[in-house]
């Protein structure tokens, strides 16, 4: 009765895919500048936290988002610290860029990515908000590498309460 059973569990191992953890390399975080849409144009679907870049002309896209100059009360502000103002290169041939961001000055945190059969699957936490003044057109970013992989990414968020 015992081997039936075993062999039955064995021969159901390969239906269980089990999904394969990819340790991503941290690229950076900081602000980042939102999308604005003027009335009457805005965006049927919601557009998603997560970006994916796999190539340098989307790179090049995503680093001018990134605001030259810090949010600041003093005038003139100072200049923005972000390692990514210096264009650090990416190779493309091996790496995905992975950026989360949201319209907050919390840092969307990067939790686990996963290799399942069809699908990369990206577990981003959203921590609670924290109130600070900021403009409506600026958020925070967080920045992730991975190897090249041709599969799609699909974003999972994790609520904190």
């Amino acid at each position: 009765m015992i081997t039936r059973l075993s062999f039955a569990l064995f021969a159901l191992l390969p239906l269980v895919a089990a999904a394969e953890e990819i340790q991503p390399t941290k690229f950076g975080n900081g602000i980042i500048t939102l999308p604005i849409f003027p009335p009457g144009q805005v965006p049927k679907g919601k557009q998603s936290p997560l970006t994916v870049v796999r190539d340098a002309k989307a790179y090049a896209i995503v680093l001018d988002l990134i605001p030259r100059k810090q949010i600041s009360r003093t005038r003139p502000a100072p200049p923005n610290d972000d390692p990514l103002l210096k264009r650090p290169k990416v190779d493309f041939a091996k790496h995905i860029l992975l950026i989360a961001s949201r319209p907050s000055m919390t840092r969307p945190v990067f939790r686990e990515i996963t290799k399942e059969k069809n699908e990369i699957v990206v577990t981003v936490n959203f921590p609670r908000d924290q109130i600070a003044a900021r403009p409506i057109h600026i958020g925070t970013y967080s920045a992730v590498l991975i190897p090249k992989t041709d599969l799609p990414v699909r974003l999972q968020l994790v609520a904190t309460r």
